[in-house]
């Protein structure tokens, strides 16, 4: 009785623990707390109020992490993107070898990356950051994912 106890006890305790580490965010609202929060912890300062449209996706389960994000924002911003993360600009098709972006969230398209300027770093082929921004709508797509 007393290692049932315990048994439940720490599943209970093991599930929730899980659940709370886990990011939270809103897939299909933009501009959520959550969202801009989600910007900020990826890149490393506050959007402000030229960000907007900010969309974000986080699967933090398993060995293997994605977050993807989407947002309109001025040219300015995606260039402190690529400083403070430390991206290389690549042509889109010297990066195929790159995991594929999930292209079923309301806000990512098939086609949402086409025609867009890349900037990637990847550590150790392990962990990879993919940016895509055009100037034409002011509309950035980030990817980031461990394999």
């Amino acid at each position: 009785m007393k290692g049932e106890n315990i048994s439940l006890w720490f599943g209970s305790f093991l599930i929730v623990a899980l659940l709370s580490s886990c990011t939270h965010y809103d897939v299909e609202t933009a501009d959520t707390p959550a969202n801009r929060k989600g910007f900020e912890s990826h890149f490393g300062f506050a959007p402000d109020n030229t960000v907007t449209n900010v969309y974000y996706y986080a699967d933090e389960l398993g060995a293997d992490v994605r977050c993807q994000l989407s947002f309109q924002c001025p040219k300015a911003t995606v260039d402190k993107i690529i400083a403070e993360l430390s991206l290389k600009s690549v042509l889109p098709d010297q990066a195929e070898s790159l995991l594929d972006p999930r292209d079923d969230l309301p806000w990512w398209k098939p086609d949402s990356i086409d025609n867009r300027d890349l900037w990637i770093k990847e550590k150790e082929n392990e962990y990879y950051w993919q940016l895509w921004y055009s100037d034409k709508d002011g509309k950035a797509f980030y990817l980031e994912y461990s394999l």
